[in-house]
């Protein structure tokens, strides 16, 4: 709400608001090194416990780096802070002017989106604080609201903290894996600065007794001319908390052309029950008939449009902002009849018959998604408060109502397949938390489109990838088969390119065996143990091909004193790399027998030594091997086995069963329908006779192999091979035929065929 002229009353009462919001922004400056420290802490903890894999790698990249530029950061955060409280001493906003349409970069969005997150775990933690302290500003200041940019507003201190986080040099995925200490550090700090700014206004004698009655909006104030009237976003009425703050409704995009979204297979399978392409079609083929100008959607944007391309068409045309009428969240029942009561408001305000019907669409979808009584009514609440953002994002790109692939579809579809079919045994607290969030952080940016649903997606897809981390048992099986995967699919890569190097080259059959067979496996073990980039795996790598110029024709007499001098520390490091594969001292003899073999026959061979340019070119070659790594349809090539995982792991994993890939071949088309399938999704698995109700709680990076869980503490990990094959035969059946959206979208479709005027009607 804009604030009016009068916000500007001279001292002592500006002067003691001011003051208040120095002593906060004080505070917040003087405990970032804590905050930092806390970081470090964390990512150093963290690099610890994690010492393989990809994860790892990450870990120890963001520790490096927060430790050269932390301390930067915290300067640069610091100074912003001050710089926002300097510029609002000197100009104070008067009320929010309108802005002019631009397009959003990605890259902001990205930050605002980290900074909203963070924000609303400090209110969730200061919520209290915050609104104490904004009514006793409010009342020096004699303002309805606080400006957005105020530096006490918990967004703005956030969207500081990741604004300086770039510019220190530290990137977005940093924060992400140390967001966990990250926003409780910056959560407590923020929450203490309300504290001593509140503490401070008491002192001197600033409302010491606070009406809960003013958290509410006081929409009765006079507006003064001038001043911009907002629109409260529907489901964001302000009651206090985070959601004191909240954007309006902002401008309604125009409408883009339709995508057609049904994608030609050909000759391709299409696994059963996949309805969405009929649905699309029948849908469109309704459209057409009771609106012929919608014909030109499906001209205009290609498949798929994307977020930008809407993006740029909404500062075409000016914006439509109707006033929408509030909505009650006490109850799903109320929730609905406010959600109905707005759009029919926005089909009154539609200046096109395609603005109305994708309303009208919209709003029957939702009709079916909230009317599915499988759900748990706390969490179609916060389905039924994703309508107004999608109804937004529909209007900017109308691919939603046809398109499998748009994001904010994908979204509801993800979070449904993880409600739905559920194991009534397992909790779903933690999923209807992160569902909760997702949705705030929705809400919080309706200006982003649907650039924000994609964000979120993400998010939620980590979220479903860590739930099985919260398991001690089934997070080792996690880590150890991460690192089986990336170990035989370097080995076999290694394998092939060694092979590819020595194909025209003279080398002992002894010692080429011993590369192909043993080495390569060294070296794959090293890349995961270590990392791809240190220098020990760097080294394993570079032993390939001094072992190829040691055991190389040595003519000369020179030649041969060079080798003498540098075997035993060769065979050193040969023995170090067979450690890391877990032989014992009788077992790295016998392997390194055929070495030794070939190193002395090449001291009685008078053929020429090996070039070195070819020597320099093998190694090059095998460094960049891990950044050409095979895709998943590569799982085939090895056997996932009990006693690999127990080997790695120094234990039997009670509960696990292990399933690896068929010995026959699998077809393409049931390896793409395995690697579609969707973590945290419900399935009934049959394995051995054996029935339940499994979750799909993790697939591996290269999508070769795939943990099921059940409620039971039972898991099986089956290799992708087995996986499409089980799916083939129905011994792996998902818990819902087709997705939630393609369900309500063909439920509307049948109330839209039994009355069809309703699509353009404005009124009942």
């Amino acid at each position: 709400m804009a604030q009016s002229p009068t916000s500007f009353v001279p001292s002592p009462s500006g002067a003691l608001a001011q003051q208040a919001r120095e002593r906060f922004v004080a505070h917040v400056c003087a405990g970032l090194p804590q905050v930092a420290q806390r970081m470090r802490e964390y990512l150093l903890q963290r690099s610890n416990e994690v010492l393989f894999g990809e994860e790892a790698q990450r870990l120890r990249d963001a520790y490096q780096r927060f430790n050269q530029a932390g301390v930067r950061w915290c300067d640069l955060a610091a100074e912003r802070l001050k710089q926002a409280l300097r510029q609002r001493d000197a100009a104070p906003s008067v009320g929010a002017s309108p802005q002019a349409l631009s397009l959003v970069a990605e890259d902001t969005v990205e930050s605002q989106i980290l900074a909203a997150r963070a924000a609303l775990v400090v209110l969730d933690k200061a919520s209290e604080a915050f609104n104490e302290l904004r009514l006793r500003l409010q009342h020096l200041e004699l303002s309805d609201e606080l400006d957005k940019r105020d530096p006490v507003q918990a967004l703005q201190v956030c969207q500081i903290l990741v604004e300086a986080w770039v510019e220190a040099g530290l990137l977005r995925l940093d924060w992400q894996v140390g967001q966990a200490a990250l926003q409780g550090a910056v959560a407590k700090l923020v929450a203490a600065g309300y504290g001593q700014a509140n503490q401070w206004l008491l002192t001197q004698g600033v409302l010491p007794e606070i009406d809960l009655r003013d958290l509410m909006r006081r929409s009765q104030r006079p507006v003064s001319a001038g001043a911009q009237v907002t629109h409260v976003m529907p489901g964001r009425a302000a009651t206090g908390g985070h959601a004191a703050e909240r954007e309006g409704l902002g401008d309604i995009p125009p409408i883009q052309a339709m995508a057609e979204q049904v994608s030609a297979h050909g000759t391709e399978w299409i696994p059963p029950h996949t309805g969405h392409q009929a649905v699309a079609q029948r849908l469109m083929a309704f459209i057409g008939q009771r609106l012929p100008s919608a014909a030109r959607w499906a001209k205009a944007m290609p498949a798929g449009g994307s977020v930008n391309e809407a993006a740029s068409a909404q500062s075409t045309r000016e914006p439509m902002m109707p006033a929408l009428p509030p909505v009650d969240w006490s109850s799903l029942e109320a929730g609905m009849a406010g959600l109905h009561a707005q759009s029919r408001a926005f089909k009154r305000a539609a200046r096109s018959d395609e603005d109305k019907a994708i309303i009208e669409l919209v709003a029957l979808i939702f009709d079916g998604i909230l009317g599915e009584d499988r759900i748990p009514a706390s969490i179609r609440l916060w389905f039924a408060r994703l309508q107004m953002p999608v109804l937004r994002c529909a209007l900017a790109e109308p691919s939603f109502l046809t398109a499998e692939n748009h994001p904010a579809r994908r979204l509801i579809d993800r979070m449904g397949a993880c409600v739905l079919g559920f194991d009534p045994s397992a909790g779903i607290e933690a999923l209807e938390a992160e569902i909760r969030r997702i949705v705030q952080v929705v809400e919080q940016y309706p200006e982003t489109g649907c650039r924000v649903f994609e964000l979120v997606l993400k998010e939620f897809e980590a979220f479903l990838a860590s739930v099985v981390r919260e398991q001690p048992q089934w997070q080792r099986v996690v880590d150890v088969a991460s690192q089986l995967e990336q170990r035989e699919t370097l080995t076999v890569r290694y394998t092939i390119e060694l092979r590819r190097l020595l194909e025209q080259t003279a080398v002992d059959d002894g010692l080429r065996d011993f590369l192909f067979h043993t080495w390569a496996e060294a070296m794959a073990q090293a890349a995961v143990v270590y990392g791809e980039k240190d220098a020990r795996a760097v080294q394993a790598r570079e032993l390939a091909a001094d072992l190829l110029w040691a055991a190389s024709a040595k003519p000369t007499r020179q030649e041969r004193a060079l080798v003498i001098a540098r075997v035993p520390a060769l065979l050193a490091r040969l023995r170090e790399g067979l450690g890391l594969l877990g032989m014992d001292e009788a077992h790295q003899e016998a392997a390194l027998k055929p070495v030794t073999d070939a190193l002395a026959a090449a001291f009685v061979s008078r053929a020429a030594s090996v070039d070195p340019a070819w020597l320099a070119r093998f190694t090059r070659r095998l460094e960049t091997l891990e950044g050409v790594l095979p895709s998943a349809q590569a799982g085939g090539e090895w056997v996932l086995s009990p006693e690999s995982l127990e080997w790695l792991t120094g234990q039997e994993l009670a509960g696990l069963t292990v399933v690896p890939a068929p010995e026959v071949a699998v077809p393409k088309h049931l390896m793409a329908w395995a690697a579609a399938l969707p973590v945290g999704s419900w399935y009934g698995l049959e394995h051995s006779g054996v029935k339940a109700v499994v979750r799909l709680a993790w697939v591996s990076p290269k999508r070769q192999l795939y943990l099921f869980v059940s409620s039971a503490q039972a898991a099986w990990l089956l290799q992708q091979g087995r996986v499409a094959m089980y799916l083939k035969a129905g011994l792996l059946r998902p818990g819902e035929a087709e997705a939630l959206t393609t369900r309500a979208t063909r439920q509307a479709l049948v109330k839209l065929q039994a009355n069809p005027e309703r699509l353009l009607q404005t009124d009942g």
